[in-house]
């Protein structure tokens, strides 16, 4: 296998075509690692828009859980008022003592 190039300055040189050719691989690599960059900071955002999506989800479920434990406790407070008052009882002496009169 024989090289294209006999030293390292040939190399370098390119025949010539030194300026285009490294212009060309420093312009790719520094595209690919903008690239990268890019990419890591916008999957950081996403992760970061996930977790608080979540969080906010969570506060969501949480908040209908207390809801529903508000109104069920509301219920049972009323349910036991009604059946207080239902129970309760009434001072009907007078009424008992005219219904057992005789009636003249």
């Amino acid at each position: 296998m024989e090289f294209q190039f006999e030293t390292m300055a040939d190399f370098f040189d390119m025949g010539g075509y030194a300026l285009f050719v490294w212009l060309s691989f420093a312009c790719t690599f520094i595209c690919m690692l903008a690239l990268f960059i890019q990419s890591v900071f916008v999957s950081k955002k996403i992760q970061q828009g996930v977790k608080k999506e979540a969080a906010r989800a969570q506060r969501i479920i949480d908040a209908r859980v207390a809801r529903s434990e508000k109104m069920r406790l509301k219920r049972e407070t009323q349910d036991s008022e009604i059946s207080r008052v239902e129970a309760a009882p009434t001072n009907s002496n007078s009424n008992d003592e005219v219904s057992h009169e005789p009636k003249t």
